[in-house]
């Protein structure tokens, strides 16, 4: 097998590997808009809850019915510290596969052109050799 094939298979697993670590990256991202989107609609059920308590007189609640919402809402905001922290783990684990990524198409490109070259100088050598073929000719006849 020829250097310029065997280098072509390492290249073509590289890109292959460069399109795993893009697809890891996609989804990685998916779940940092996910958790996303989830954050947001916990804020706005938390801010739904906490309308009538700034209402002015509190929007005729009572001190109970006050306490018991001020109550939940503290629910809501420990979810939401929760899902924060959660964001931020989702946020820092694609960070890391777009690194990944990064990576892997630096090293598929540089695979790429080692073994274009190498077929390239395999092509010249031939029409080298091909060359010193047809100049010999002569004078063998």
């Amino acid at each position: 097998m020829k250097k310029s094939n065997r280098l072509q298979r390492i290249a073509d697993l590289s890109e292959t590997a460069e399109q795993l670590a893009a697809q890891a990256l996609a989804r990685a991202s998916e779940e940092v808009e996910r958790i996303e989107r989830q954050l947001q609609d916990l804020e706005s059920y938390r801010d739904e809850y906490l309308r009538p308590l700034r209402e002015p007189g509190g929007g005729g609640l009572g001190a109970y019915q006050a306490q018991k919402l001020r109550l939940f809402v503290g629910k809501i905001e420990e979810a939401l510290a929760l899902i924060r922290k959660k964001r931020a783990l989702a946020e820092k684990q694609r960070d890391h596969e777009r690194q990944q990524w990064m990576e892997q198409k630096r090293r598929a490109l540089i695979t790429n052109k080692v073994a274009e070259r190498a077929r390239v100088e395999e092509e010249a050598m031939a029409e080298r050799a091909l060359q010193r073929e047809i100049d010999d000719r002569p004078r063998r006849v």
